[in-house]
């Protein structure tokens, strides 16, 4: 539930603070008080466009925070633990609007973007302002509004992402078919380039052998006279590590008789004289391998050359060019094979048109089901709002010239019959503007009632209506108010007389400069506001028995 809401230098309200409670809660004011800026505050607050003209003339930056209480099991609450948003007891939002820079918006005070604020806003807050009149007579927002009370917000974003994978490959196909026209010259230059590689034939590791091998013949003077040393050294030369050994080991073994510590010493030699004799072989077939014929470093330095020169000519390192030379075949072969690719696409594209077929059957029959249930709902409510003999049919035809889009089979139009014995026609034709917001007004109610998330907002949405059947809105608004939070911003006195709680947005001048007053208002207040709205500035005592006797209409065990 909404709780409270605090604006500071936003437009002409300097400073504010508003609780608001469980029900129904009417906000009232004179024309041109500031009663939608609490409205806009709470928009911007949720993640609208925020707009450095609202900030209050003289300011450097304006600040909205609002604060939000969530029952156990609130999807909002699972929301915030997967972003690791969560706060305590209380969710607040925070939004910081400024003059010369970037604004901020925080969660719980964490700073996040605003696409983050309006997916949250989404969950918790529903709007319905006045331009819903107008946009109702679109076909996409009929839509739209169809689509909602059929629950196929998830089954139409997958047949969006389906379909635009179908659309990819039907491109890719096209794609195909105009290459065919250079394939052949395509085929030439690889035929080119893979004979040029054929011919260097570049096996998979032979730049590693050849560069192993030129480092260690073009250093083959230096090994063969350190190897030549080491093995004189170690066996040849009369002092020879190994006959000192061998000489060493043999007088400690006669010893041995005496001390058997110097046979354990003795074997510790003769393993040491094995170990050199074993360097020493392996030393000397070293030598025999580094020992090159005269012409087998320049054999690999020019093997080296040519992949160098093959190398720069494709701008690779010498070491990608069995790959390249492999890649170049399989392109080849694609290409003197195309129908392998088309046949890939197309099977591809046949389970893709199969899933988006799967899709729009079931976004159709939620909207057949959907479509003659909405329209007896809106063509009660409308009669209720003063339209005895109106009546309202949502028509669902065929998409065209395909006959399946991103969105669906179907388009859907409302026809509707303002009066008994009119023919249906679409909204646009033969609704007035006073019937446009009934039909609209009832529509919002209707699918108000059935949304999930915890607080409604309606802005002026009872534009256009009056007498009896502003006694009606008022009385759906508080029946409303029995499942979820209503916040509604009225000029009707019959419809802020229904209200649980009554907000009233007053305008002053002080030394120049013009603020925005809010009073949550008792009985006795709401007696003299409801007169006020009733048409007379100074309510006579006729007028207060007429606003008391509204009060008196409702609900008795209504708060007032």
């Amino acid at each position: 539930m909404f709780d409270w809401l605090s604006i500071r230098h936003f437009a002409i309200a300097s400073e504010v603070e508003l609780e608001f409670g469980a029900g129904f809660t009417a906000i009232t004011g004179e024309t041109g008080s500031g009663k939608s800026l609490l409205v806009d505050a709470l928009g911007i607050l949720l993640g609208g466009r925020g707009e450095q003209g609202l900030i209050q003339q003289g300011k450097e930056e304006a600040e909205i925070r609002g604060g939000f209480s969530l029952p156990d099991g609130s999807p909002v609450l699972a929301w915030l633990r997967e972003r690791d948003l969560q706060g305590g007891d209380e969710l607040v939002l925070r939004r910081i609007l400024r003059r010369d820079r970037p604004g901020r918006s925080f969660i719980n005070g964490n700073p996040v973007n605003v696409s983050q604020l309006r997916d949250l806003g989404d969950r918790l807050v529903e709007i319905h302002g006045q331009q819903e009149h107008h946009s109702l007579l679109q076909r996409s927002v009929q839509q739209a509004l169809l689509d909602e009370a059929a629950g196929n917000s998830g089954l139409l974003d997958e047949l969006a992402t389906a379909w635009d994978g179908l659309r990819d490959i039907g491109k890719r196909l096209a794609e195909i078919s105009r290459e065919q026209e250079s394939v052949l010259e395509r085929i030439e230059l690889l035929q080119f380039q893979l004979s040029e590689l054929d011919r260097l034939d570049p096996g998979d590791d032979e730049w590693e052998s050849l560069s192993q091998k030129q480092r260690r013949l073009g250093h083959a003077a230096e090994l063969l006279d350190a190897m030549h040393a080491a093995v004189a050294q170690l066996h040849d030369d009369d002092l020879s590590v190994h006959g000192q050994l061998s000489r060493i080991a043999g007088r400690l073994r006669q010893l041995e008789q005496y001390d058997p510590a110097t046979g354990e010493i003795a074997a510790l030699l003769e393993e040491a004289e094995i170990n050199v004799g074993e360097s020493v072989t392996r030393l000397r077939e070293s030598l025999d391998q580094i020992d090159p014929g005269v012409d087998e470093l320049q054999q690999v330095e020019e093997r080296m050359s040519a992949w160098h020169a093959m190398a720069r000519k494709y701008r690779v390192l010498p070491g990608e060019l069995p790959g390249m030379r492999a890649g170049l075949g399989d392109s080849l072969e694609q290409l003197k094979n195309p129908q392998a690719e088309r046949e890939r696409l197309e099977r591809q594209q046949e389970e893709a048109g199969q899933v988006c077929e799967r899709l729009a059957d079931a976004v159709s029959g939620n909207r057949r089901k959907a479509a003659s249930a909405l329209a007896r709902k809106i063509t009660a409510a409308m009669r209720e709002l003063g339209m005895p003999g109106g009546r309202l049919e949502i028509v669902l035809e065929p998409v065209k010239p395909e006959p399946l889009s991103r969105s669906g089979r179907e388009t859907v139009t409302f026809l509707v019959s303002a009066n008994a014995g009119q023919e249906l026609q679409p909204l646009s034709r033969v609704a007035s503007g006073g019937e446009i917001s009934r039909i609209s007004l009832a529509i919002q109610v209707i699918l108000a009632d059935a949304a999930d998330v915890p607080t409604m907002i309606f802005d002026e949405v009872d534009v256009g209506i009056g007498g009896t059947v502003a006694n009606v809105v008022g009385e759906r608004l508080r029946q409303l108010g029995k499942s979820c939070q209503v916040i509604s911003v009225t000029h009707l006195p019959q419809v802020a007389s229904r209200a649980n709680r009554h907000i009233s947005v007053t305008k002053r001048e002080r030394k120049n400069i013009v603020d925005v007053e809010l009073s949550l208002l008792e009985r006795p207040e709401r007696i003299v506001e409801i007169a006020r709205m009733s048409g007379t500035d100074t309510p006579s005592q006729a007028s207060r028995d007429h606003a008391r006797q509204m009060l008196d209409s409702g609900d008795p065990e209504r708060p007032g």
